[in-house]
């Protein structure tokens, strides 16, 4: 990807103690999992002052403790969301589980992102990450060159235009501008007529090739026979080729077609282009997942919490939460996020991306890449927690396969970097195979680096106990809103 990003586009202790061991003596946390790129960054929000808080603290009982906190934190309910047509709807459904967008003819939408469990597939006890699309790799499936990871964690797909949202991608490079438009890695041959910011979003996996779009012919080992991928990299400073191919496929196949002219009655099919497929699967993502008005967990709380009661661990996770674990400097407002950059210290895991991809070692820098500024170095942008529960694993790259590990990584964020160890904490692609994997025994220079660039408000450890602990996954697993149920 081109470093300047233009205008208009787009585990263990050294002392050989056990991972369990270490995450039980852990002293300190901030957030929760997908708390992922967030929760104590260097660039947080102030807290409110110490009057108000104090004031809530003074509150008489939980329940009232916790709705002080809730409104001095700006968390509400969710805004209603934009209407979705059925038209659009069903179009952008069947672009989704179709391969007619990608490369190969093989992958989807939903290859990484599963049409239920918050858009994301739910792993295994193993806590896999996610490996290449065969399909994308060339060979057979036993081919040991198809235990490669994707270079970042899918993201959930739950609530993405709800609570004015500033960016999209681990690293934020499609953005909303001030005067209106994306900045995209595309530049300016970003399509008009696009919708949103998630319309937006949805053209970037299809340039990429590790996601949808494979390899050239002769690549991948000269494994490859993807013509549509035979394009010059970076595929986003020239991407109408393969936007254009992808069209052609969607307009040639009889079904897809006739849906996406009924999602645009008053435009004549030859007028159709690659923006039209980018808003009919913003329009279904946003209806799919989406449950504003739902009554269930903390969104039914707060909706009315005499109705919609928590359970009391819950309840004291949620107070942990807004004040002595400091989560909500982060996550707040309605998405629980505060959508800026943070370096969380997070163990290096996975093929890097970027210019940390032909690096040695190979890392991800996160927001970096596409600011070039050394204060976003490993920065990633703070998720929003709806649906946390669903979305393991965390982080960016999938590190962590529990709310609980992650959890008591904002512990102490540079000892659980330090510490991680890849022969024993890193997770696996297939049974058996781990990810690749970087720890600070091979590359010391670079974790020293990382750890010192750490978030400021990560250098100091909140200290809570294990039962605070507990009662703060608690509270996390309540902060569900009905993505998961169809509508």
């Amino acid at each position: 990807m081109s470093g300047d990003v233009q205008r208009g586009r787009w585990r263990w202790l050294e002392d050989g103690s056990p991972f369990a061991l270490r995450l039980a003596l852990a002293a300190c946390t901030a957030c929760t999992a997908l708390l992922v790129s967030a929760c104590m960054g260097g660039d947080a929000a102030e807290s409110p002052a110490d009057s108000k808080v104090a004031a809530c603290r003074a509150k008489a009982g939980q329940d009232e403790q916790l709705a002080c906190f809730t409104a001095l934190y700006e968390v509400t309910p969710l805004e209603t969301p934009p209407a979705v047509s059925d038209a659009l709807f069903t179009a952008g459904q069947d672009l989704f589980t179709s391969t007619k967008l990608s490369g190969t003819g093989n992958a989807s939408c939903n290859s990484c992102h599963a049409n239920n469990n918050a858009g994301v597939e739910s792993r295994s006890a193993e806590g896999l990450v996610r490996p290449l699309h065969i399909s994308l790799r060339g060979g057979a499936p036993d081919d040991p060159a198809n235990t490669a990871s994707l270079h970042r964690n899918a993201n959930d797909l739950v609530n993405k235009l709800l609570g004015n949202p500033r960016s999209m991608f681990w690293d934020g490079r499609v953005a909303l501008e001030d005067g209106g438009g994306y900045t995209t890695p595309a530049g300016a041959k970003l399509p008009g007529g696009l919708d949103s910011l998630l319309a937006a979003q949805a053209l970037f996996p299809l340039l990429a090739r590790e996601e949808m779009l494979g390899f050239a012919i002769g690549s991948n080992g000269g494994k490859s026979e993807n013509t549509s991928a035979n394009v010059a990299d970076p595929v986003e400073a020239d991407p109408q080729p393969v936007w254009d191919a992808a069209m052609q496929r969607v307009m040639a196949d009889p079904v897809l077609s006739a849906k996406l002219a009924a999602a645009f009655p008053a435009l004549a099919p030859a007028s159709l282009g690659i923006q039209h497929v980018a808003n009919a699967l913003a329009g279904f993502q946003t209806r799919r997942w989406n449950a504003a008005s739902f009554v269930s967990g903390f969104h039914g709380w707060l909706r009315d919490r005499s109705r919609w009661p928590i359970s009391e661990a819950a309840l004291r996770g949620g107070l942990l939460f807004f004040d002595k674990a400091g989560c909500a400097r982060c996550h707040s407002g309605p998405r629980l996020t505060d959508w800026k950059f943070h370096n969380l210290a997070v163990p290096q895991i996975g093929p890097g991306f970027g210019t940390g991809a032909n690096e040695t070692p190979k890392s991800d820098k996160g927001r970096y890449e596409v600011t070039r500024q050394d204060a976003d170095l490993y920065a990633f942008v703070t998720p929003s927690l709806w649906e946390v529960r669903a979305t393991a694993p965390y982080f960016h790259n999938g590190v962590y396969d529990s709310l609980e590990k992650t959890v008591r990584h904002h512990l102490d964020a540079t000892t659980y970097a330090q510490s991680f160890r890849c022969a024993s904490d890193a997770p696996l692609v297939q049974p058996g195979i781990q990810v690749a994997c970087r720890d600070s025994l091979g590359a010391a220079a670079f974790y020293a680096d990382m750890t010192k660039r750490v978030a400021e408000e990560m250098k100091t450890p909140i200290a809570l106990s294990d039962s605070e602990v507990a009662d703060l996954v608690a509270f996390l697993n309540q902060l569900a809103n009905g993505s998961n149920n169809t509508p």
